[in-house]
């Protein structure tokens, strides 16, 4: 029988034994915890990584801006509505406050189907609660290029938006007509107001619309060095064409 005075000692002894085991995970725990509250504010420095896509959020968990691949890039948002529409480019996209779409930088580069160059990269500015008012982009398909700046005229999609469900969904006729209507006077279409580049043409120029889209103004530098400054009606007709030599020449 082993003595009361051995059993007492080896129960104190693992008594010390369990404090310190205790007090050892208490003390790791504490670590953890305060590594664990102190990063997110560290830093990590990567002299390279490999990554489908990166998301900039807020604290809250709200996307402000997004850096993907081809297969990965968000759909738009417009208004809090997600567009049925996937890109298939690569790019890097805004977002607002409200989490609606501010912009984007998209960009692609293949082979067309005619074996020539179907190539591009736009970057646009979005009007909030709308599509894009602004863009600068390069684009290139069937063996020519255009390169410049592009202001646009388009509505908000909250008024546009219903419009546009409706006419999709009325059946052909005067009804469908009308929806149209309302949907390009509340803003859905997207009108080009302002053109200041390089044309498919191969002209130097400035070109501006009307609110329909019509180009009114003209002022190119064509391909052989001609200067030319173009007044046009409603129906794209020249009604005065600076230097006059050009437009006597037009004439015959």
């Amino acid at each position: 029988m082993q003595n009361p005075q051995d059993v007492v000692a080896q129960l104190v002894r693992q008594n010390r034994l369990l404090k310190a085991l205790l007090g050892t995970m208490g003390l790791s725990l504490a670590v953890l915890l305060t590594v664990a509250a102190k990063a997110p504010d560290t830093k990590a420095k990567y002299t390279e990584i490999d990554v489908e896509r990166i998301n900039i959020i807020t604290p809250d968990g709200k996307r402000e801006l997004v850096l993907a691949n081809r297969h990965r890039l968000p759909r738009a948002v417009i208004n809090g509505q997600e567009s049925d529409d996937d890109r298939g480019m690569p790019g890097i996209i805004f977002y607002n406050a409200q989490g609606d779409e501010n912009g984007g930088l998209i960009f692609d580069g293949k082979p067309g189907e005619d074996g020539k160059p179907s190539a591009g990269m736009h970057f646009s500015m979005d009007r909030y609660g709308g599509d894009q008012q602004l863009a600068l982009g390069h684009y290139e398909a069937g063996g020519t290029m255009e390169s410049g700046l592009n202001v646009y005229d388009r509505g908000l999609e909250a008024e546009y938006g219903p419009l546009y469900e409706a006419f999709r969904k009325a059946p052909e006729g005067a009804e469908k007509d009308r929806l149209r209507q309302q949907w390009i006077d509340a803003g859905g279409r997207q009108t080009k107001r302002l053109f200041v580049g390089k044309t498919r043409g191969k002209s130097s120029a400035v070109i501006l619309a009307d609110t329909q889209g019509r180009p009114r103004i003209m002022m190119l530098v064509d391909p052989s060095g001609t200067p030319k400054l173009d007044f046009l009606d409603e129906s794209g007709e020249v009604i005065q064409s600076l230097p006059q030599a050009a437009a006597a020449a037009s004439t015959r």
